[in-house]
């Protein structure tokens, strides 16, 4: 089922009307390669002056790769809307209306149809952690030979900052006394 609500008969309403929807259907994410991933969840959409409140609380599932180790990790993701939707044209007589002072809103379209699939997209890449991790302890990957520390210690010696060869060299001959 497409994001996409006929809100023709609630436009009509008075100010305050509701209606409810569960919501399960898939959302066009763009990244390296477009691919819809499943959102579920329930929305409800408020008659405003100028169109529709829509609040919604979703959630789903992205397959992505641990920014330390690379592996596969599935995401949960979750997404809390609160936007405004602004009518386009008066449901009673077909005129135009004029556009919201705020030019990036949200507008219904000329025939009563909002469509939610822009705003999820924008809210479910924004919810999406910066660096994803498979688990929070991850090692990550050696820098040298690229073996994945979570299964094991590599051979590689571990290599310092040069800065603080001095003290290290202080540290053995303290050491050694």
């Amino acid at each position: 089922m497409p994001l996409q609500y006929n809100v023709s008969t609630l436009l009509t309403e008075p100010i305050g009307s509701t209606r409810e929807y569960d919501v399960d259907s898939g959302v066009l994410i763009d990244e390296e390669e477009p691919r819809h991933e499943h959102v579920s969840g329930h929305a409800r959409f408020l008659r405003t002056r100028d169109g529709m409140l829509v609040t919604a609380r979703l959630s789903g599932v992205q397959r992505d790769r641990c920014s330390r180790c690379l592996s596969d990790v599935d995401v949960a993701v979750s997404v809390e809307l609160d936007e405004e939707f602004f009518a386009s044209v008066d449901v009673h007589s077909g005129a135009r209306l004029p556009p919201p002072d705020d030019l990036e809103a949200f507008r219904i379209d000329p025939q009563q149809t909002l469509d939610l699939e822009e705003v999820v997209r924008q809210s479910w890449m924004t919810a999406l952690p910066m660096q994803p991790l498979c688990r929070p302890e991850c090692a990550g990957l050696c820098p040298r030979c690229g073996k994945d520390l979570n299964e094991g210690a590599c051979a590689c010696q571990p290599e310092g900052d040069e800065r603080w060869s001095a003290l290290r060299g202080l540290q053995v001959q303290l050491e050694g006394k």
